[in-house]
């Protein structure tokens, strides 16, 4: 996701994955109209196992501030809450204490995700540039990170 509390939500992403393959990815942008009227239209479409994002708590308030609750209010009270989350900087932070700088970018080449990132960009970078701090591509970033420790460690530890 990329934009403020102060400016809204200037574009956001989603890669929605079963079993970590991709199965569905979509993009906002401003100009799609209401962030919270695509964000909820969007999940409504899948069962979300939980949410992945880097340094969650930004994503956590934006999304308080403009999607505060999902518009489908239905069966049961986990239908209206986004969430639970899983944050890739908490989780690096917690197995690799060691490293200098948890950024996307420096995590991006400490663990050598360059080609594979690429890869993914020129197939899901449909409406946002194929650089750092832009949803997609942030988003792509996200996921390859736990993608590579998935074996490793069990993420749901670290389910908030």
């Amino acid at each position: 996701m990329e934009g403020s509390i102060e400016s809204g939500v200037r574009q956001a992403s989603c890669i929605d994955f079963k079993n970590f393959k991709i199965i569905n990815s979509n993009e906002y942008l401003k100009d799609d109209g209401l962030f919270s009227t695509w964000l909820s239209n969007y999940t409504d479409c899948y069962s979300v196992g939980f949410w992945v994002a880097h340094n969650s708590m930004i994503e956590k308030n934006i999304i308080s501030k403009f999607a505060p609750y999902k518009n489908n209010l239905a069966r049961d009270f986990r239908t209206i809450k986004w969430g639970p989350w899983l944050d890739t900087l908490t989780v690096y932070k917690k197995i690799y204490p060691n490293l200098k700088n948890y950024t996307l970018r420096d995590l991006k080449f400490t663990f050598g995700l360059e080609c594979k990132v690429e890869d993914l960009a020129s197939s899901l970078c449909k409406r946002t540039a194929v650089k750092q701090h832009e949803s997609m591509y942030d988003c792509i970033v996200t996921y390859l990170l736990l993608y590579r420790i998935k074996d490793q460690v069990d993420l749901k530890l670290f389910l908030c």
